[in-house]
């Protein structure tokens, strides 16, 4: 079954989407200039395997690694610095991620990317007074899929994991393989099977996830976070929130904002972490 264009195709739906963006864009550069930042370090080769770096004034500081949206084959870490801010001033390290993006890479060597970026930050975590066993994994749209992703593809991975936010979430990729996507995604079957969040075991999840999305997104988004709630809230430490008026482009607006419940959700939550474990 085809998935209808009017689902996926977000600019169609908001022809005002550039005003979105540029918010993105103008609290970014303000974010940059009023906090201190490391731009552009390499966790790989290739030119897109690279990071921002906001570190937390405090050493030992938890921290919270951002993955952008895009459909997996657009958009760039530099238009997200405004997540920074309210995580900084709350003693947090925050880091953008880069990866690959597609046709010319594909949905593992994406996933890759990232996994390689989590452990760059470990091992530097120190450097920018993070500490490497307190990662809290963020993303918006395909972000939330590869945050999500991340956790459950990478055992080692998953300790040092304190808590995971994905908002406006892509979980099945089967009606994206099934959409005007798919003519550069070129996703087949395996990939489907492989890479679909709503295809794994979520009994592992031990940290607690929060799926949110805006009440005025398309049925495509709310149904891709509510039914993977519904589907595991009795097995994994998942939470859902529908944020009420916000739209796909406006939900992300508000990691960059202190007073809100997905901002909060993952400072209130990684701070039950570090009481709740001794050897943080």
């Amino acid at each position: 079954m085809i998935t209808p264009d009017n689902e996926l195709n977000l600019r169609l739906r908001h022809p005002d989407y550039q005003k979105f963006l540029d918010i993105n864009e103008d609290e970014s550069i303000r974010v940059k200039n009023d906090y201190i930042n490391y731009l552009d370090q390499s966790y790989g080769k290739a030119a897109l395997q690279t990071l921002d770096i906001f570190p937390s004034n405090v050493g030992d500081s938890p921290i919270l690694i951002f993955i952008h949206g895009g459909y997996w084959r657009a958009l760039d870490k530099k238009s997200y610095s405004f997540v920074a801010a309210p995580f900084v001033k709350n003693n947090f390290t925050v880091c953008m991620v880069n990866y690959r993006l597609m046709p010319v890479a594909n949905m593992e060597t994406v996933l890759n990317d990232v996994k390689d970026a989590v452990n760059w930050i470990q091992e530097k975590a120190s450097q920018y007074n993070g500490n490497p066993n307190a990662i809290v994994l963020s993303g918006h749209s395909a972000g939330g899929h590869l945050a999500l992703m991340t956790y459950l593809m990478n055992e080692s991975l998953r300790p040092c994991i304190r808590a995971i936010c994905s908002l406006s979430g892509i979980f099945d990729l089967n009606p994206i393989k099934n959409s005007y996507l798919n003519e550069v995604l070129n996703l087949n079957e395996n990939d489907v099977d492989a890479f679909s969040v709503s295809n794994q075991d979520l009994s592992v999840l031990k940290c607690p996830a929060l799926l949110s999305v805006g009440s005025a997104e398309t049925d495509f988004f709310i149904d891709q976070s509510k039914d993977l709630y519904t589907k595991n809230k009795a097995k994994a430490p998942l939470t859902y929130h529908e944020y009420e008026q916000l739209n796909h482009y406006q939900i992300v607006h508000k990691l960059g904002q202190e007073d809100n419940p997905l901002t909060q959700f993952i400072l209130q939550k990684t701070k039950q972490a570090i009481t709740k474990n001794s050897d943080y």
